[in-house]
């Protein structure tokens, strides 16, 4: 049975690894991220235990290679908005496939549709760009989410666990955004904040789902609050930093 403290070493290591490859080659960072999307998808069918697994799985397993494939191409988040709902059909489809009389219909598509949501999401990060600007975003993300996540390994029970996780994933984004300043204070409070609420969610949530003991499932609950952050960061990028 794997563990919550597993599950948070685990997301603060993709998180690190977001953080390392964004000052190397662009290439890095798009197998870090492609990386992350796949693990999350092949395991996102078991943690909610959706019916016919394999097809979920090749749904998202589509969704993200499109998502990351058309946003490196014309490098603009609109394409990836288009996968998305082209996702949404696929959903439909996966279900019309089905030859095991389609039971749990609803929560089957609901949770395809959801888990595709957050492949599109981890496109964010390469949507973010390259430059001293972008590579400073990307730092304070994978920083914020690092820290975010090691909060949840300590010994805290309850809603002080995420209380903690949450101010410490906010200060560390100040911290960081104050010493980088191309990002700044507000930009790195921010991105801290919306760290420590994804990070403290995603454990308090799936950590109550009976498959998260298994190594699949623990990996996607694991790769969640790297992948679904991508698509934030770059929007109080964007807003903020211009």
């Amino acid at each position: 049975m794997i563990s919550g403290t597993f599950r948070a070493v685990v997301t603060a290591t993709a998180a690190a690894g977001i953080g390392i490859t964004a000052f190397g080659d662009r290439f890095l960072l798009v197998i870090t991220v492609a990386g992350i999307a796949a693990l999350f998808a092949i395991g996102w069918p078991t943690l909610v235990e959706l019916p016919a697994r394999r097809g979920a799985a090749i749904v998202l397993l589509l969704t993200g290679a499109a998502s990351i494939g058309l946003l490196l191409l014309w490098d603009d988040l609109l394409y990836v908005a288009v996968v998305l709902g082209l996702a949404v059909v696929g959903a439909f489809v996966r279900e019309l496939a089905r030859r095991d009389g389609r039971p749990r219909l609803v929560e089957s598509v609901s949770g395809v549709v959801t888990g595709a949501v957050v492949m599109a999401s981890a496109a964010g990060w390469l949507a973010i760009g390259t430059g001293k600007v972008s590579v400073g975003l990307l730092l304070v993300g994978a920083v914020t989410l690092t820290v975010s996540s090691a909060c949840t390994a300590l010994p805290i029970p309850g809603w002080l666990g995420s209380a903690a996780t949450i101010v410490l994933g906010c200060a560390s984004g100040l911290l960081v955004g104050s010493l980088i300043e191309v990002v700044g204070l507000l930009t790195g409070g921010l991105v801290g904040l919306a760290a420590g609420v994804l990070t403290a969610a995603v454990h308090a949530l799936f950590g109550q789902f009976p498959a998260s003991g298994r190594p699949t499932a623990a990996l996607a609950a694991a790769m969640l609050p790297v992948a679904v952050a991508g698509v934030p960061v770059y929007v109080v990028g964007r807003l903020v930093l211009g």
